[in-house]
């Protein structure tokens, strides 16, 4: 019996040591999991992430704004596509306070945040239609058959493209959006309630 009383605690301690060194090596990865999972972050690494992606796309925005619009029907298509998807992703993170402020962020990201968004005025959606409408009739000067989509049609699509991005974009910072959050399209069919 004594003899098994000195083995049993040898046996112990080096137990111990392999859990010990075990969990050492499994909690790093656990932390690095939990970097990588934005769903995870602190609410205050949430809100400097979308402020910070929110000026980039600012800044996307003034470069796109800046390039010449298409002159020929073949690159409008194209053009349009990357106009509304950047403009989706703009609007939409914009129009995203509420849901920033739910994270129970501190009040000096949450100031970060409002500076941000003010910077480039409320009118956003008009600026892109205004875009979107001179770049369709420079189009349409240099071949009198095309016919550039509608300013209905414009509208219906970019907001289609805003809700969708929106919800994207805040996935991107680990901030959930809710049904009640999404934006209404219209004439679009009413969702189904289970």
């Amino acid at each position: 019996m004594r003899r098994a009383l000195p083995r049993l605690s040898i046996g112990l301690a080096a137990v111990q040591i392999f859990l010990s060194l075990g969990s050492a090596a499994v909690w790093p990865l656990a932390e690095t999991a939990a970097q990588d999972d934005p769903s995870q972050w602190p609410a205050d690494q949430k809100v400097e992430k979308a402020t910070e992606r929110l000026r980039d796309l600012k800044d996307a925005a003034q470069r796109f704004s800046r390039h010449d619009c298409p002159t020929a029907r073949a690159g409008y298509d194209a053009w349009l596509d990357d106009a509304l998807d950047l403009a989706g992703s703009l609007i939409g993170l914009q129009e995203s306070t509420r849901q920033i402020r739910k994270t129970g962020a501190g009040a000096d990201k949450l100031r970060s945040w409002d500076a941000v968004r003010t910077s480039n005025g409320p009118d956003g959606i008009a600026e892109l239609t205004d875009l979107l409408g001179r770049c369709g009739r420079r189009v349409q000067e240099s071949d009198a058959a095309f016919r550039p989509p509608s300013r209905d049609e414009l509208l219906r699509r970019a907001a289609a493209r805003i809700s969708e991005k929106k919800k994207s974009e805040l996935a991107a910072v680990g901030i959930a959006l809710e049904e009640k959050d999404e934006l209404k399209v219209e004439d679009s069919p009413p969702r189904r309630i289970r």
